[in-house]
């Protein structure tokens, strides 16, 4: 999609006309014809509130310009960045039924600053689809947004490279999740890490199952037993600042399909296990971001990736396997596995990496899920300096963040095992016991546990979603990077 800043309409043509309007129905753009369509409309209850409506006709015209479709935006009182999104993607959305191609929107007034980038955020991310094994799809015609604003063309600049990074990650981050199993495998998981290291100067470490097995990672290796395909753990490491001795370690779950092992998933539920590394996404797709933008932090992502199937080699339940921590871990159910994966990842990033804060992602729990709904992605943490940065990030992601408790000594046998240290399931509070599983995992350092079961795949194409992979975490995290950026000092 073009996107470009127009200070007058004399060299834009365009066929849709985007125009908002607030609690109080007042429109951007005061017309007479466009102020009777809209009145007209909402006796009809199709507009107000913070609906989207789309139209069609012969005959709009705008400072004398004509054009066919006529898109009225509501933006709620006090709209957050993700609800700019959301209404502005629901206008692509209605563009594209209406055939539009040319798109044109005001961003006048005081407050543009505040949402002009959410707005082009919105757009970009609804203009994504994924149709690579369609042998019969026909091209689409580009898109092209002409943004008629008193914003300096600096300012729009910074504005337009920053939503476009954003749209980039997100669309990565999809790329991956919606790939299916037989493409998307541990190796080649790697190799897409190994291209972004490679464009972005990052340095990427792909340990195998001989490597693994030196650093002691049990529980990483038992999940992968039952898989023909090998085992990764992936590794990249940002420095962007090499005389600071923190560093952040985001750790994405990578389980690129999850059968459940001999905890057998029903059939419903699996459909879309190939999305199981949605975390894992994440956290390629927001240091690739992170690297593109070149922060002045130290960063590392790791990924361990294998598969969750069912054989003769499978772990079952019962067995009691080491983690690296040290620990020994019973299998209560073996479709516990992303915890287990994670372990050991966690512990890699301490004592290989020197990580000084942890924040893991992980499509971990159905009971997260059943809790939150789709809407909202469940955050755990033993900090609350570093989960007030998390939630300070999901505002200006635009992507829903809600604190769940840890507990303490009222939650401590939820994970209680008479024959090892810890199980690797509790019997109730299913997402508390799967972050308190993590949590005896991470060596007293700040620690962040995102669950993005609910959050990671969209069942609906609609608002800055398409069907598939939402790419969740990956803006969040960036954002969250780089509000632990340290400014330089001076001398």
């Amino acid at each position: 999609m073009q996107i470009q800043r127009l200070v007058d309409l004399e060299d834009y043509e365009f066929d849709t006309l985007l125009v908002t309007y607030n609690h109080k129905n007042r429109l951007s753009i005061e017309l007479g014809k466009v102020s009777e369509i809209f009145h007209s409309l909402q006796e009809d209850d199709l507009v107000g509130g913070s609906k989207v409506y789309g139209l069609r006709g012969k005959d709009f015209s705008y400072q004398g310009q004509p054009y066919y479709n006529l898109i009225f935006i509501g933006i709620p009182e006090h709209a957050s960045p993700r609800r700019f999104q959301l209404q502005f993607g629901a206008a692509l959305k209605e563009a594209k039924k209406l055939k539009g191609q040319n798109l044109l929107m005001t961003a006048i007034g005081d407050d543009v600053s505040y949402w002009l980038s959410s707005a082009m955020k919105g757009i970009l991310l609804a203009d994504y689809s994924f149709d690579k094994y369609h042998s019969d799809k026909k091209e689409a015609p580009e898109l092209n947004l002409g943004i008629l604003t008193g914003v300096d063309q600096a300012s729009f600049k910074k504005e337009e490279q920053y939503s476009r990074m954003m749209a980039s990650a997100v669309f990565t981050a999809r790329d991956l999740v919606n790939e299916p199993a037989n493409v998307m495998t541990p190796e080649a998981l790697a190799e897409v890490a190994k291209e972004i290291a490679e464009k972005n100067n990052i340095k990427c470490t792909i340990l195998g199952r001989e490597e693994c097995e030196a650093l002691g990672m049990g529980a990483f290796l038992a999940v992968a037993k039952g898989s023909k395909q090998a085992p990764k753990m992936i590794v990249l490491e940002y420095n962007g600042r090499v005389t600071d001795e923190e560093k952040i370690a985001l750790v994405g779950k990578g389980i690129c399909f999850d059968a459940g092992g001999y905890h057998l998933k029903p059939s419903a539920s699996m459909k879309g296990m190939h999305g199981d590394m949605g975390g894992a996404a994440a956290v390629i797709a927001a240091i690739g971001a992170v690297a593109q933008a070149k922060l002045g932090i130290n960063v590392t992502a790791i990924v361990p990736a294998c598969e969750n199937l069912v054989s003769g080699k499978s772990m079952k339940p019962g067995d009691i396997v080491s983690s690296m921590n040290g620990k020994y871990i019973e299998v209560v159910n073996t479709d516990a596995e992303g915890r287990m994966v994670l372990a050991d990842a966690i512990t890699y990033a301490i004592r290989e990496c020197g990580a000084t804060s942890i924040i893991d992602i992980a499509t971990l729990t159905g009971a997260c899920q059943t809790a939150l709904g789709n809407c909202y992605t469940g955050l755990f943490s033993n900090s609350d300096d570093l989960a007030a940065k998390l939630v300070q990030a999901s505002i200006l992601s635009g992507e829903n963040i809600w604190r769940m408790p840890l507990g303490d000594e009222e939650y401590n046998d939820l994970n209680a095992s008479s024959v090892a240290d810890i199980a690797n399931c509790g019997t109730q509070c299913g997402a508390i016991a799967a972050a308190r599983f993590l949590h005896a995992f991470v060596e007293k350092k700040p620690w962040v546990h995102l669950d993005i079961a609910g959050t990671s795949e969209s069942e609906d194409d609609k608002e800055i979603y398409s069907k598939g992979g939402t790419g969740v975490g990956a803006m969040t995290l960036y954002e969250v990077v780089k509000l632990l950026e340290k400014p330089y000092k001076s001398y």
